[in-house]
């Protein structure tokens, strides 16, 4: 049964690398356009980028956390089993994440560089505010949670 999840998240995974990889070749082919100079908000965002995926850094060993539903099934050497499982694949599913990034950010770069500067600045000023949003959204307290003290 877990061979058989673990088998679905790596076909997932090898699709969505397909699918950017695809997307990488078929713009590779496109008619480029000369890349413009980064701009401040793209410096930013790039360091907002790599503070997340800083973030995301692989773990060196499996956290021991069971699939959902499984610790009210699952005897102590099942457990363990499936902690040796999950730091069989950590590592794999790490590589297969980092060139799945790598791939993203090449692909966005092409895409970026396909608008003319007019362009960049209008979607630049749309994804600001959607952040601003975002934050706003994110410090309101909902109807569920009372407002934090001060």
């Amino acid at each position: 049964m877990q061979s058989s999840r673990v088998t679905g998240v790596l076909k997932t995974v090898a699709l969505g690398v397909a699918i950017a990889m695809a997307g990488a070749v078929g713009l590779a082919h496109a008619q480029e356009t000369p890349s413009q100079e980064k701009t401040a908000s793209q410096d930013k965002q790039l360091q907002e980028k790599q503070q997340s995926d800083a973030e995301k850094a692989p773990r060196a060993k499996a956290a021991g956390r069971l699939p959902n539903y499984y610790a009210q099934v699952v005897d102590q050497n099942q457990r363990e089993a499936i902690y040796k499982i999950q730091q069989e694949y950590e590592p794999k599913l790490a590589e297969l994440r980092q060139k799945l990034d790598a791939l993203t950010k090449e692909r966005d770069a092409k895409i970026r560089a396909v608008l003319r500067p007019e362009q960049l600045k209008k979607v630049e000023q749309l994804q600001e505010e959607a952040r601003k949003k975002r934050m706003a959204e994110k410090a309101k307290p909902s109807e569920d949670q009372p407002a934090k003290p001060n």
